[in-house]
């Protein structure tokens, strides 16, 4: 083999792994926000009392 058909393996092999480096970080980048957010939005429903709207008796009933 070449030296130049040597480093064009190697040189891809190294992209190969960062690219699944990257891949990686963004995956866990976006598993970290996603149980972020649902953390927070249980937090902020369970804050809220539920609401519940008074009935109005003799009313006719929605369409």
């Amino acid at each position: 083999m070449y030296h130049h058909e040597i480093m064009q393996d190697i040189a891809r092999q190294r992209a190969r792994e960062m690219r699944a480096e990257a891949r990686a970080a963004r995956n866990a980048r976006l598993a970290r926000r996603a149980r972020e957010f649902w953390t927070e939005r249980a937090e902020r429903l369970a804050a809220r009392p539920v609401q519940r709207r008074p009935r109005k008796h003799g009313a006719a009933p929605a369409r």
